[in-house]
C-alpha cells in the first residue's frame, strides 16, 4: 500500500495536535515547576523563621554575658578602691 499524500487541511489537523499535545505537556511541566517552587518558598521561609529564632537567642546570651561582665568589672574596681583607700587611711 502507498500512501496518499495529505491534503492541506489534513497537515493542519495534524499539525494542530501534534501542538496541542506540546501544550498539555509543558501545562504539566509548568505546573510541576510551580509546585517545587512554592515548596522551595515555603522551607525558605521556615529557615528564615528558625534563623531569627537564634539570632534572637544568641542576642540574649550575649546581654545576659555582657552584664555579668559588667557586673564583675564594677566589683573588682570597688575591690580595689577599698583595698586602696584601707592601705592610704593607714599610712603615717
Amino acid at each position: 500500500m502507498t500512501e496518499q499524500p495529505l491534503t492541506q487541511a489534513q497537515d493542519h489537523d495534524r499539525r494542530i495536535g501534534r501542538l496541542e499535545g506540546i501544550v498539555e505537556q509543558l501545562d504539566h511541566r509548568l505546573d510541576s515547576i510551580e509546585k517545587r517552587i512554592d515548596a522551595l518558598e515555603r522551607a525558605i521561609a521556615e529557615l528564615r523563621g528558625e534563623v531569627r529564632n537564634e539570632i534572637a537567642t544568641i542576642h540574649r546570651r550575649l546581654d545576659a554575658q555582657f552584664r555579668w561582665i559588667v557586673g564583675i568589672q564594677i566589683t573588682t574596681l570597688i575591690a580595689i578602691g577599698s583595698l586602696l583607700l584601707g592601705i592610704l587611711i593607714k599610712l603615717p
